[in-house]
């Protein structure tokens, strides 16, 4: 969908605003030189994303802000900047401007750059152009400008119409998108300059590390040949693995068995230990019982020896014996009293030491069960270590090979195959980056189809309403994104003719792209496309073959007529037909004080005394650029 200007207005503080109001379809703003109409043009370029503000004239003194409002489907868009620059504001509201209840609707900031709208609104968004042949990029709002807004200059130059500079790649691109509908995302990309900077850092680094693993490969040895020893050490370290596995597991076994009969042998001895501990605390219990018994027959005897002593007096005092000791104890039962209680005592410790004989040989025969058991366990035990060492000595002897050298020797033949593989590696990156670095360059050439050829049809039709109806074919060629007329390129014409086939392509460029849905501005403004072509003085006038009237005449005729798609403004010097201006509601300035409108600003008394004296006739310009602005 297309968008179409509206209005265009200037102001300032304490001034009258000066406006012009746009049609949907076509538009004539018709004058001389020095009224403002190149003026409109640069304001238009400038609210549409241009980066120039427009030359400062004597009658824009005051003003200080701009507007362009512009309509797209149901929204109406307004762009303000300040004249001294700065960034563009945006607003948006419903179209109608006024709703059904009669209230205005509002304006509504848009936070968004004003390129990218544009972009958007005119169905690029998203697409993709080449800037160069290394870097591609979104559609921009210079490029929609590019090909809409036509300045007198750029349509009488003889340079190709995408322009000279880093920009020009872009332009092309963005004509074959209006033209075709197709965008660049599929074309592949050049490396750019840092690439290959990059690519042949790589191959640099590559390189020498090439010759580093190259340098550690003997020259003498080959990659088979050295697989084919790595395979015998593998084979040499499998035999050695499986006699250890099968060792390993012998051994493993055995010293299970040690690790049972170390156990059994220490509980064995263990109980050997018990017993005979146990064995000495009851003999030396027995010794002790027997002591005692022996302590009691000695008492036994000493009071039977009492017994027989017969009473006599003290040898040395003669104190009878009744006077020394107890008289209880010289009674005849007192002794047999306690040779009684010796006896008792004696027999009791000669039945604890019957039961403790039991305990002894029960003790004894637990020693002599562990200690055969201790002396079965130790002599299978060594039997056991015996066969360990026997088996780890036979290991030894059967081994021919060492297994440290093996792994020397596996370690030294798989890196030398590691080196290989690099060197590999290494040989086939190089390649890479070798054909990365040089690549080849190829032709950049646009399918257009049949686009090229409708469009110009298109061309070819309107300059025979314009008056020149000998031309016979009519096409564009996409490659320099131009008219080939009849044979001819474009820039081989004369300055009039020049401009007019520009501004043909320019509109069937428009027309078509709105018909066939492909991207496009919807808009074109045409700066004085009749002027170079009505110039009496110009070198030119070898190409002039159809009468300047007549084709001013076709060119108003048909574009009053114009009934779209898009909208076309032109800005023109050329005297138009009263009836005619009529049919396309021009805009007249008549660079007077006195009648009609002066011009885009409107008049100020103050500035009335200012002006500068006219200039003689023969000093008016000869080339239509005195009224370019910019």
């Amino acid at each position: 969908m297309a968008i179409a200007l509206k209005r265009l207005t200037v102001r300032g503080p304490g001034v009258v605003a000066a406006e012009v109001g746009f049609d949907r379809l076509r538009n004539l703003v018709r004058g001389p030189s020095d009224t403002g109409k190149s003026h409109i043009f640069d304001c238009i370029w400038y609210l549409l994303g241009g980066s120039a503000a427009p030359e400062h004239l004597p009658e824009s003194a005051g003003y200080d802000s701009m507007e362009l409002v512009f309509t797209h489907g149901e929204y109406e868009y307004l762009v303000r900047k300040a004249i001294a620059g700065g960034a563009a504001a945006i607003f948006v509201r419903l179209d109608p401007v006024h709703a059904a209840d009669g209230a205005p609707n509002r304006l509504e900031p848009v936070d968004q750059d004003l390129g990218e709208l544009l972009v958007k609104l005119s169905g690029a968004g998203g697409k993709q152009m080449l800037r160069s042949r290394s870097e591609r990029g979104p559609v921009t709002g210079d490029d929609l400008r590019h090909w809409a807004l036509l300045s007198q200059p750029d349509m009488i130059a003889k340079e190709a119409t995408s322009g000279t500079g880093p920009a020009a790649p872009k332009r092309v691109s963005s004509f074959s998108l209006f033209l075709t509908g197709l965008d660049d995302s599929a074309i592949e990309l050049y490396k750019t300059n840092s690439e290959k900077d990059q690519a042949a850092g790589k191959l640099a680094l590559a390189e020498a590390e090439l010759a580093r693993t190259q340098a550690g490969i003997p020259a003498d040895v080959d990659r088979e040949s050295t697989v084919v020893a790595l395979e015998r050490v593998d084979e040499s370290l499998g035999m050695l693995t499986t006699q250890l596995q099968v060792r390993s597991s012998l051994l493993r076994d055995l010293r299970l068995q040690i690790s049972v009969e170390g156990e059994a042998l220490g509980g064995a001895a263990t109980r050997l230990a018990s017993a005979k501990s146990i064995h000495e605390r009851f003999t030396l219990l027995d010794q002790k019982y027997s002591n005692d018994l022996a302590r009691l027959g000695a008492t036994d005897e000493g009071i039977a020896f009492f017994e027989a002593l017969s009473e006599t007096p003290c040898p040395l005092c003669g104190t009878p014996i009744e006077q020394q000791i107890d008289p209880g104890d010289l009674k005849p039962r007192a002794p047999m009293k306690y040779r009684d209680a010796v006896a008792a005592e004696a027999e009791k410790i000669r039945e604890l030491r019957r039961g403790l004989q039991q305990s002894l040989a029960h003790e004894q025969v637990r020693i002599e069960g562990a200690t055969a058991e201790v002396r079965q366990l130790t002599w299978s035990l060594k039997n056991l270590e015996e066969h360990e060492t026997q088996i780890l000595r036979t290991a030894a002897v059967e081994f021919d090979a060492d297994p440290r050298q093996l792994a020397e020797e596996h370690t030294r033949l798989s890196s030398l195959l590691g080196a290989f593989d690099e060197a590999t590696r290494l040989k086939q990156e190089i390649a890479r980056l070798e054909q990365e670095k040089k690549q080849k360059r190829t032709a950049l050439v646009r399918n257009s189809g049949t686009h090229d050829t409708e469009v110009g049809k298109l061309a070819r039709e309107m300059l025979v309403d314009w008056g020149f109806t000998t031309i016979g074919s009519v096409y564009v060629d996409a490659a320099v994104c131009d008219l080939v007329v009849d044979g001819r390129r474009r820039l081989s014409y004369g300055a009039g003719k020049r401009g007019l086939f520009r501004t043909a392509l320019t509109i069937a460029l428009m027309r078509y792209a709105l018909t066939q849905g492909h991207p496009h501005l919807g808009a074109v403004v045409l700066d004085s496309p009749l002027k170079a072509y009505a110039q009496k003085e110009s070198p030119d006038d070898t190409d002039r073959d159809i009468p300047t009237a007549t084709v001013n005449e076709s060119f108003y005729r048909w574009l009053s007529r114009w009934d779209g798609p898009g909208q076309i403004i032109v800005l023109e010097n050329e005297v138009v037909d009263p009836v005619i201006a009529r049919m396309l509601k021009a805009i007249e300035f008549t660079d007077s004080h006195t009648h009609g409108r002066q011009g885009f600003y409107p008049p100020r008394p103050s500035l009335l005394t200012l002006q500068p004296p006219a200039l003689p006739a023969q000093a008016s310009d000869t080339d239509g650029t005195d009224e370019l602005l910019d």
